[in-house]
């Protein structure tokens, strides 16, 4: 394999990771956390909450309010995981897609960019189209978690990933805080 090749790879895997762990804090954030939780519960999970009942209420506040609960929790993952495994260009890659995933997301909210380069990265899937995203507000709101891109919601849906983590969490008698996201279609 040539190096442009390996670096492409890696590049898209990084990009991928991040859409993935974004996924996961923000199943997190709709199914598992409630708004009582110290400090988190008012700067994380209430304005979630508030965008599901209200899907353009985070489009109307300004830039480091709609992005800076992200950059806290994609810089300190990053930073962990440059400790844990060291800097690389996986690495890099999964701290930006994490950094700009408020924003991807914001821009599926917002009528079609006006930048062609944008549209044409919506259109392939590398940063989320409305049309993908505008799944996960249809009710119940159980899927299509991750935010960055069009490429994963579709294969970890179709495994109902996050209805099999609910039902093992469930088991275990681990609490679920869906009211504001309603139930999985399957309980």
């Amino acid at each position: 394999m040539n190096a442009f090749a390996a670096a492409f790879g890696a590049i898209l895997l990084g990009w991928l990771i991040a859409d993935l762990l974004g996924g996961i804090v923000h199943w997190i954030e709709d199914r598992l956390l409630s708004e009582r939780v110290p400090l988190i519960g008012a700067y994380i999970v209430a304005p979630n909450r508030l965008h599901h009942r209200d899907p353009l209420a985070f489009t109307r506040s300004g830039f480091l309010d709609r992005n800076l609960a992200t950059f806290v929790v994609a810089g300190t993952l990053s930073a962990l995981w440059a400790c844990a495994l060291g800097i690389s260009l996986i690495w890099a890659s999964a701290t930006l897609g994490g950094l700009l995933s408020s924003q991807v997301h914001y821009l599926t909210h917002r009528p079609r960019p006006g930048r062609a380069w944008l549209r044409v990265l919506q259109d392939v899937g590398l940063i989320q189209s409305a049309g993908h995203h505008a799944g996960h507000h249809r009710a119940p709101s159980d899927r299509r978690y991750c935010v960055l891109t069009d490429w994963l919601n579709p294969a970890l849906d179709t495994l109902r990933v996050w209805h099999r983590l609910e039902a093992f969490l469930a088991r275990i008698g681990v609490p679920l805080d869906c009211h504001a996201t309603g139930p999985t279609r399957d309980g």
